[in-house]
C-alpha cells in the first residue's frame, strides 16, 4: 500500500510540475459554471505592460475572440514571465496529503505557438513540488544552441515544514531540439498549454466584463473536455508512465474551464484553469484528479528576480539554497 501511495503522489507531482498546476483528488468535483469572479492580487506584472500588441481588444469581442487575441499577443512579444504558486490537497486511499507546487517560467525573444522555438528564443523554467510523501525539483534551459535539464535529490520535513536540496544531479544535454526534448520528457515549456482550444469546442462562455478600476476584461470559458484534450492525453500517458513508472489507462477528461483576466491592451494578466479527469493507475486504482492552476504573467524584462540570464546561469550552480526568482 505504501508503494502505491508514493507512486500515485509522484504521478500527481509529475503532472503538477509539467503542467504548472495544482492538483486535488476529490470525488465531489466543483461545479464549473461561468459565474463572476474576483480579480486577484498580483505578485508580478502588477501594472498594465507597456508593449505594442498586434491583436488589440475591443468591447464587442466574444470571450473566445479575446482569448485568441491574447494568446497571439503572448507569443508575439519579446519577453514573457509567469509565476505559479499554490497547494495541493489530495486524498489517496483515504489518506489526506497536502502538497505544495511552486513554478516559474521566463522567455526572452518571440515565442512560437507551434512549440518548435522557430524564433530562437531563450527559456528558463523551474518547478518545485513537495509533500510529506515525496518531493521534486527540476530546472530547464532552452537556447538556440543547447537544451539543458537538471533535477535535484530533495526531501521535505512536514514536522519542520522545510524543503531541502540534498544535491544536484548532473545536467542532461542529450536533446537535439525542442521536439526531441518534448519526446523524451513529455514536456514543452515553450508553449502556453497543451490543450487544443478551438471555438467550436466551447460548451459555455460568459460575456467579457470590463473593469474600469483595474483596466481589465474578465471572462470564463468551458471547453469540451474530450475534444480539447485528444492529443494531450497521449502526452500525459507517456509522461506518467516514463516519469512515474506506473501503467496508466482509461484517461478520460471530465472538465476544462478557463477563468481569464486580460489587460485592456490585450495582454494576459492572470489565469485560473480547472481541468479534471479520471484514470486507472496500475490497473487497480480508479482515481479522479482535479488540477487547478493559477498563473500570473509579466511582460517587463526588468521585473525583479526575473533576469533570464541570471536564472539560466543558475542551472550550473550546486547551491543547495532554495530560492525562487520572485524572492530575489
Amino acid at each position: 500500500m505504501k508503494k502505491s501511495l508514493i507512486s500515485i503522489l509522484v504521478i500527481v507531482m509529475v503532472l503538477s510540475m509539467s503542467l504548472m498546476a495544482f492538483a486535488a483528488c476529490d470525488d465531489g468535483l466543483e461545479e464549473i459554471g461561468v459565474e463572476d469572479f474576483e480579480i486577484a492580487e498580483m505578485n508580478i506584472g502588477k501594472t498594465m505592460p507597456d508593449v505594442e500588441v498586434a491583436n488589440p481588444l475591443s468591447a464587442d469581442m466574444t470571450a473566445f475572440q479575446m482569448l485568441d487575441a491574447s494568446v497571439k499577443n503572448y507569443y508575439d512579444v519579446d519577453y514573457a514571465a509567469s509565476q505559479l504558486l499554490g497547494t495541493v490537497l489530495t486524498s489517496v486511499l483515504g489518506i489526506p496529503i497536502t502538497q505544495v507546487v511552486d513554478a516559474a517560467k521566463i522567455r526572452s525573444g518571440k515565442g512560437d505557438i507551434n512549440g518548435n522555438n522557430a524564433n530562437g528564443a531563450k527559456y528558463f523554467a523551474d518547478s518545485i513540488s513537495y509533500s510529506s510523501v515525496a518531493s521534486l525539483y527540476e530546472k530547464i534551459v532552452i537556447t538556440p544552441d543547447e537544451i539543458q535539464y537538471r533535477n535535484a535529490k530533495t526531501s521535505y520535513s512536514k514536522r519542520k515544514d522545510a524543503f531541502e536540496i540534498k544535491y544536484w544531479n548532473a545536467i542532461d544535454t542529450n536533446f537535439s531540439d525542442v521536439a526531441d526534448f518534448t519526446k523524451k520528457k513529455a514536456n514543452n515549456p515553450t508553449i502556453l498549454w497543451m490543450y487544443d482550444l478551438q471555438e467550436q469546442y466551447i460548451l459555455e462562455a460568459s460575456t467579457p466584463v470590463y473593469d474600469k478600476a483595474t483596466g481589465t476584461y474578465r471572462f470564463a470559458i468551458i471547453f469540451d473536455p474530450i475534444k480539447s484534450t485528444e492529443n494531450y492525453k497521449g502526452t500525459m500517458k507517456q509522461q506518467l508512465e516514463a516519469n512515474a513508472g506506473m501503467s496508466v489507462s482509461g484517461i478520460e477528461f471530465k472538465q476544462l474551464r478557463l477563468r481569464v483576466v486580460l489587460w485592456e491592451n490585450g495582454m494576459i494578466r492572470n489565469m485560473h484553469i480547472t481541468e479534471s479527469y479520471k484514470m486507472k493507475i496500475a490497473g487497480i486504482i480508479d482515481s479522479t484528479i482535479t488540477l487547478q492552476s493559477y498563473v500570473q504573467y509579466s511582460f517587463d524584462k526588468n521585473e525583479a528576480g526575473y533576469d533570464i540570464d541570471e536564472n539560466i546561469a543558475s542551472i550550473t550552480s550546486d547551491d543547495k539554497t532554495y530560492t525562487k526568482p520572485y524572492e530575489a
